[in-house]
C-alpha cells in the first residue's frame, strides 16, 4: 500500500478565519463520540464502524485532547455536520487530523471553513514565528487537496515516487508552479 500524501505549510501567514453563512464551528465535547464516528463514515471510516474507530483513531495521540483539538462545523440549528482536528505532535509540528463531512454538508465552502479555522486554533497554541503544520491526504481526495494547496500547504517530498505522484495530482487538477518542500518545511523543488 502506498504512503498518504503529506502536505506542510508555515503558520507565520495565515489566512482570515471563514465560516459560510448558516454554519458555525465549535468544540467537540464529551459524549459526542457517536456523532463524531457518524461523520466519519463519509470518507474516513466504514460503514460498520463503532466507538473503536474514535479510540483509535482520537484517543492514541498522546498530545490531543479531545475538548481542545477536535471541531465540530454546525448548521445553525446545532446539528454537526462536519469534523476536523488539529493537534501539536510530539516533534513540535502542528497536525491536521480526521477532516470528514457528509455529503449533504459539502459544497458550501466548509474546506475553506476547516482550512481557516484549523490554521488560527494551532497559532493560537503555538506563538512565535517559523511554526509548522502538516498533514496527510491521500491521491483520490482531490477537493480536500485542492483546498489544502489553495490554503498555502506544500507538497511533502519524503518518499519515492511522490514527485511522480505530486505531478500528476497537480495536472488532474491544472495548478501548476507549486513549491514542494520536504519535511522540515525547506523547498525543494517546483511541480511544473
Amino acid at each position: 500500500m502506498a504512503q498518504q500524501l503529506k502536505m506542510m505549510r508555515n503558520l507565520d501567514e495565515i489566512p482570515e478565519v471563514y465560516t459560510p453563512e448558516g454554519f458555525y464551528v465549535r468544540n467537540f465535547r464529551e459524549g459526542e463520540e457517536d456523532v463524531w464516528v457518524e461523520i466519519c463514515k463519509h470518507g474516513l471510516a466504514s460503514e460498520s464502524a463503532g466507538r473503536g474507530f474514535w479510540e483509535g483513531s482520537m484517543l492514541v495521540i498522546p498530545t490531543l485532547v479531545p475538548e481542545r483539538d477536535v471541531f465540530f462545523i454546525c448548521t445553525e440549528d446545532g446539528t454537526p455536520v462536519a469534523t476536523f482536528a488539529g493537534y501539536i505532535m510530539e516533534n513540535g509540528i502542528a497536525n491536521m487530523h480526521m477532516v470528514a463531512a457528509l455529503e449533504s454538508a459539502r459544497g458550501h465552502g466548509l474546506g475553506k471553513t476547516v482550512v481557516t479555522h484549523i490554521l488560527a486554533a494551532m497559532k493560537k497554541q503555538m506563538p512565535g514565528k517559523g511554526r509548522l503544520m502538516g498533514l496527510r491526504t491521500d491521491d483520490w481526495r482531490i477537493p480536500a487537496v485542492v483546498g489544502y494547496l489553495k490554503g498555502g500547504f506544500h507538497p511533502v517530498l519524503y518518499d519515492e515516487g511522490m514527485q511522480e505522484r505530486w505531478q500528476a495530482v497537480c495536472d488532474n487538477v491544472n495548478i501548476h508552479g507549486v513549491e514542494m518542500w520536504d519535511e522540515n518545511g525547506n523547498p525543494t523543488g517546483i511541480i511544473l
